[in-house]
């Protein structure tokens, strides 16, 4: 089936250039076949392979062998070409090996058996301890999710919560927390596909500056991490999670190698911190001065970046090792390489984002998108268009890194292009709203879609089906998208979007309040 469809689509961009088709449609082609390809087979790095195929096609008007050439000489090795690239690719491997150690420690599950531990609302109190280790975890959604799930499952069930609430709470802070995270195996290729995208902008482009601005302008991220914990504190449940009970606990297992030290697992995550931190102003060329605000503005906004980044998560990766516990059955070796290895498919996703968008900037597929957006949605309001484009993207392909990679190269080209002629003062302010709707919406699609990987993940570790976990879950991510797009309609009428979110916010918790208690009476 993947074959066929593939070869399907290929035919249709080796014809399409003898049809005479609109430019809209051939700059956009590439788009069309990688979404229809993610779709149809459920897998990003298939589709995105497809559009890359097909938008050499079309660009060579047909010829196959011309390219088949250009594929790798024009596009993907270009691509792997450069310190925020390869930093990227270098960083997320090191993250994931990181990753690993801390799960395989044993660390968090110390913390979270303690926490429960003698609490007089166990279930609260579990609930609490999960959401609280999945923020603890914010340098990988997917290791959080299975890392949060496999150790919460046995306590969840003997505290009497339902594994689909378990679940609920691990997907629900697992991706947003990485997602707003200035550490995590996300940013890496957030800041790349900012700064990709904007190589054109008529200002000068700081992608950490810039991913900084677009956490208030991602409603979707931040309201779902504040309703969390309050539904939590209020036992909200709505109706589609009170139909499933808890289940019986298993019997108890015995410890791996005896009770770890939570310091295990809560130093490395400091050292990691700091780290970047302190190698942002030391590897920046001058060195600025680090006793100043204005210094450490500079360090961020320079590029120091990438190897920041690199040598900061080298020097975590270095204590977590050394703090690895001795008897464990899995060595410190194996669980690192484990980690890294976990994330090769997501770094093949990632280089074939960005050859896609080298794709789309020589057919001027922005130029096309931002016509077509001009003609349906004003300026101010494309925020809140993107954010539905994505959230649709990421539903339908069950991938958020797939819909930032295809979205991203599309939405700020587009941006630029719709905002020709404006004050590149009005240009900047509105991208970090472009840039917070693409990682909201790719998220919340995610949160939503059956074949979500985290989603899939997430309901294993916590040991419930798949489905019951997306049916449990759509009326939180439905709260928290609804109030994310008020945020973006009070953005479009010119609030700021730190206070957007804040009145999202404000009025999401009053609308939980009233749920609340009339769910419990």
């Amino acid at each position: 089936m993947k074959i066929a469809v593939s070869i399907v689509i290929l035919g249709l961009s080796l014809a399409l250039p003898a049809f005479g088709p609109p430019a809209a449609l051939t700059a956009l082609w590439p788009a069309l076949c990688a979404l229809t390809l993610i779709i149809l087979t459920k897998h990003a790095a298939l589709g995105l392979a497809g559009g890359l195929a097909a938008g050499a096609l079309l660009i060579h008007h047909g010829d196959p062998a011309g390219a088949l050439r250009a594929v790798f000489a024009d596009y993907v090795f270009p691509a792997l070409d450069g310190s925020w690239h390869v930093g990227a690719i270098v960083f997320t491997l090191i993250l994931g090996a990181f990753a690993g150690l801390l799960e395989k420690s044993g660390g968090f599950d110390t913390i979270l058996t303690r926490l429960v531990a003698k609490a007089k609302d166990p279930r609260r109190r579990l609930l609490g301890g999960v959401y609280g280790i999945g923020l603890l975890c914010f340098f990988d959604g997917l290791a959080n999710s299975v890392l949060t799930g496999r150790i919460a499952r046995p306590l969840a069930d003997r505290t009497g919560v339902s594994r689909e609430r378990l679940a609920w709470v691990v997907d629900s802070t697992s991706s947003p927390v990485a997602c707003v995270a200035f550490v995590s195996t996300w940013i890496a290729t957030q800041l790349s596909l900012i700064r990709d995208g904007l190589k054109d902008a008529p200002f000068a482009v700081e992608p950490y500056s810039l991913f900084f601005q677009s956490i208030p302008a991602n409603p979707y991220c931040v309201l779902t991490l504040i309703l969390v914990p309050l539904a939590i504190f209020l036992n909200y449940q709505p109706r589609a999670m009170r139909r499933y009970l808890p289940q019986e606990p298993d019997e108890e297992t015995g410890a791996d190698g005896g009770e770890t030290p939570p310091k295990r697992a809560i130093i490395p995550l400091v050292a990691l911190v700091l780290g970047i931190f302190a190698a942002f102003p030391l590897l920046s060329d001058p060195i600025p001065d680090v006793l100043s605000v204005t210094g450490w503005q500079t360090a961020f906004g320079g590029d120091a970046g990438p190897y920041a980044l690199v040598a900061g998560s080298l020097f975590g990766l270095a204590v977590a090792w050394a703090m690895y516990p001795k008897g464990r059955s899995v060595p410190a070796s194996a669980a690192a390489y484990h980690g890294a290895t976990n994330l090769l498919p997501a770094l093949i996703i990632l280089v074939l984002a960005w050859s896609l968008g080298n794709v789309f900037t020589d057919l001027g597929a922005g130029k096309e998108l931002a016509k077509l957006l001009s003609e349906g949605f004003r300026l101010e309001w494309l925020p809140l268009a993107v954010f539905a484009a994505g959230a649709l993207m990421s539903f339908a392909t069950g991938s958020s890194w797939g819909t930032m990679g295809l979205l991203m190269p599309l939405a700020l080209p587009a941006t630029l292009a719709a905002s020709a002629g404006m004050p590149p003062g009005e240009i900047m302010a509105l991208m970090p709203a472009v840039i917070g709707a693409v990682f909201g919406g790719a998220v919340l699609g995610d949160h939503c879609s059956p074949f979500s990987d985290t989603t899939i993940v997430s309901a294993i570790a916590s040991g419930c089906a798949p489905t019951a976990h997306v049916h449990s879950q759509l009326p939180f991510a439905g709260l928290a998208a609804g109030f994310a797009a008020i945020s973006y309609s009070l953005m479009a009428g010119g609030l700021a979007a730190v206070l957007a979110t804040l009145f999202a916010a404000v009025g999401m918790c009053v609308v939980v309040k009233v749920l609340a208690s009339r769910s419990n009476q």
